[in-house]
């Protein structure tokens, strides 16, 4: 019977020792790993940051064009916030209210982990300014989270944000692609509807149209008949997309009215870019 209690005895200790020995481990502090565990975020709710020894939930922004408090979270004695722009383009600005110090991560959505995110790069990706408040100008086209910390209150130093400049755009229909790397010339700005069958997208300096009235989606190549490209100095591109009722190439006027443009004429659907 002593025996029998000694063997107990001799299982109990090996499967503590063992279970101490698994419990241990540092893996529960690595910021890498435990990010793997993290669900998906929206950012609705705050953005988790891992990859600061320990993981912290920040506040959660989306940037659009209308200005609005930065959201903070406290953890400790920081307060933690976290900023997207999702689909920025050359030219798109974030505009703080006041200077802010930030990093600016290569990412689309929460959750942060400082340790593995890419890290944007200042004068090849984005520029800055700090002076009187920090301003960041988009040189490279993408979608990106913009994280800081204050050891002041969210309250007594509150900051807003907003964006302006080259709109943030999403691809319009299937085959119409913005040009997201190129020069600043080869950004789209906005689109002018001439009516009766033409449209004319707008890349480079021009803030208003020449002719036409103004609109913010780019043109529509569903059933165009051909589109005409003009290169204008000073003004950037200008591609028209002709749509019924012109019809297209040879004789039609479609290419007639792009010649009156001194425009390079391609007849068919695939519509030219810059």
């Amino acid at each position: 019977m002593v025996l029998k209690k000694q063997n107990i005895l001799r299982i109990f200790l090996i499967t503590f020792f063992l279970l101490f020995l698994h419990c241990s481990g540092e893996t529960s502090k690595n910021d890498a790993t435990t990010s793997l565990l993290l669900a998906k975020e929206t950012g609705a709710n705050g953005c988790t940051v891992a990859g600061l020894g320990t993981q912290i939930k920040a506040g959660y922004t989306g940037i659009t064009t209308t200005s609005q408090s930065v959201s903070f979270s406290l953890a400790g004695d920081t307060y933690y916030a976290v900023m997207q722009i999702a689909g920025a383009q050359i030219g798109t600005r974030v505009v703080l209210s006041r200077y802010a110090k930030l990093s600016i991560y290569v990412s689309t959505s929460c959750p942060l982990d400082l340790s593995s995110a890419t890290v944007a790069k200042e004068g090849t990706e984005y520029s800055k300014v700090d002076s009187p408040a920090t301003v960041v100008t988009f040189t490279k086209a993408g979608s990106y989270l913009i994280y800081l910390y204050q050891k002041e209150s969210a309250t007594s130093n509150p900051l807003t944000v907003l964006t302006d400049g080259t709109p943030v755009q999403t691809i319009s229909d299937s085959d119409l692609s913005d040009l997201l790397n190129g020069g600043s010339t080869k950004t789209f700005k906005f689109a002018c509807d001439l009516g009766s069958g033409v449209c004319q997208n707008y890349y480079g300096y021009l803030t208003s149209c020449l002719s036409g009235t103004k609109q913010t989606p780019k043109c529509t190549e569903t059933s165009a008949v051909g589109s005409c490209k003009v290169t204008q100095s000073g003004v950037g591109y200008i591609i028209g997309v002709y749509t019924a009722p012109k019809t297209g190439g040879g004789g039609g006027t479609a290419a007639t009215h792009c010649s009156g443009l001194s425009g390079t004429y391609v007849d068919g659907s695939t519509v030219q870019t810059p």
